[in-house]
């Protein structure tokens, strides 16, 4: 019996010393889309995304290690291996769910675009017919905008959603074009609606897309389960909703 109990009591070590040996996740992010992720003075991201892959992580008992790759790369940095997780406020989609696997959705989004206060655009093809507007290049805003409208109006893409909005306060772009959770912090940090205003409705097409989510590799599914299972344990706890108030006046996740 006591035999029995040392092997038993090895292999408890041995999972335990594995587990404390488990190498960091890496957490790629954009570190240019505030205040989901950015990087400060210092070089260290921060953000929402960042307050959330830290709690996730915590909870799997794993170390996050910060990768910083520019938007469009971030997707052939995971499938390259050179990060384990996509923890960038990516919306899901089926042509990405082709390529990735995402985890259930960790908040909820929708679209909106904003203009200077007393613009007088619309939002529609003759409303805004001749004007520049901004949008992040390669994400579902932009290619929703162009399927909506094709060409009635001059679109630019931008690498980050930080260049777009220098143009637009620089008066290069007569409105943009953007997801609100992003779009109302930089108002409210901006002059709010003393100074913008939004054109049309909130965009809720399920071809914008609305569920954000982390994603791993294909194959990666027990990943995948840990990290579905975390998202429901900082929710019930209340990590979530706390990190959430952090940096938005509103619900993420509404009832």
């Amino acid at each position: 019996m006591k035999f029995v109990a040392i092997i038993a009591l090895g292999l408890i070590l041995a999972s335990t010393a594995a587990r404390a040996e488990d190498p960091p996740l890496k957490m790629g992010v954009e570190g240019a889309y505030p205040p989901f992720n950015s990087v400060d003075a210092a070089g260290k991201v921060e953000g929402f995304d960042v307050d959330i892959g830290e709690a996730i992580c915590k909870r799997l008992k794993r170390t996050c290690e910060w990768v910083v790759v520019q938007w469009d790369g971030l997707i052939p940095a995971l499938q390259a291996e050179k990060i384990d997780v996509l923890m960038s406020s990516m919306t899901i989609t089926p042509e990405r769910q082709k390529q990735v696997l995402f985890s259930k959705p960790y908040y909820f989004s929708y679209g909106m675009m904003i203009a200077n206060k007393g613009s007088g655009l619309s939002f529609s093809s003759e409303g805004l017919k001749g004007h520049d507007v901004g949008v992040q290049a390669a994400t579902t805003h932009e290619h929703w905008l162009r399927d909506k409208f094709g060409d009635a109006f001059k679109l630019h893409g931008y690498p980050s959603s930080d260049e777009m909005f220098l143009d637009f306060q620089n008066g290069r772009l007569d409105a943009v074009f953007a997801e609100a959770p992003a779009m109302v912090p930089w108002m409210e940090a901006n002059g709010g609606v003393a100074a913008y205003e939004q054109i049309g409705p909130n965009i809720t097409d399920a071809a914008l897309g609305t569920e954000i989510g982390i994603a791993v590799r294909k194959d990666d599914t027990a990943l995948a389960d840990q990290i579905n299972a975390a998202i429901d344990g900082i929710i019930a706890e209340g990590t979530f909703k706390t990190i959430a108030k952090k940096y938005f006046s509103f619900e993420l996740r509404p009832q």
